[in-house]
């Protein structure tokens, strides 16, 4: 049996040039640490919308996820992206 893995993630939002009421998500970035996950959303949301880090572990066993855990949510996060469960919205 092989332990659960805990893994922290970073989205960060981008406003859409052509429209400034449409936020857009840039692909995830896994990090190493939940800590480096906060340091980097934090970094990011000075130049975007929006940014949010999470953790969450993983079973590998069974790929089941865990129940996400916010680091931090800066900015704007789009509706959308909290209704689909992304980071446990």
């Amino acid at each position: 049996m092989t332990p659960p893995a805990t893994i922290h993630v970073v989205v960060v939002f981008k406003r859409l040039d052509d429209d400034e009421d449409t936020i857009a998500a840039e692909p995830p970035q896994q990090m190493p640490t939940a800590a480096q996950a906060t340091q980097r959303a934090k970094m990011l949301a000075t130049s975007h919308a929006g940014a949010i880090a999470w953790s969450r572990t993983l079973d590998p066993d069974t790929g089941d996820y865990g129940e996400p855990v916010i680091l931090v949510r800066l900015g704007t996060i789009p509706d959308w992206f909290d209704e689909t469960g992304d980071a446990g919205g």
